[in-house]
């Protein structure tokens, strides 16, 4: 699988949140891929693959970026 090579911003409010760790990576991710074109098209599966975790967790730590 190709690494992408951009950097990731984690702003304040994402950092210091009450959320996993995991889940502050995974916004860190979506942004850099997002930085690419404006929109990040990436699947859960993508992340999966990329982090070696399942699907399952991949829609958790999403879940959790959203409410919070």
């Amino acid at each position: 699988m190709d690494q992408p090579s951009f950097y990731a911003v984690i702003p304040a409010n994402v950092r210091y949140a009450k959320i996993k760790a995991n889940a502050k990576l995974l916004y860190g991710e979506i942004t850099a891929l997002a930085n690419k074109t404006g929109e990040c098209y990436a699947s859960n599966s993508y992340f999966a693959e990329l982090y070696g975790v399942s699907e399952k967790q991949i829609t958790v730590w999403v879940k959790e970026l959203c409410d919070n």
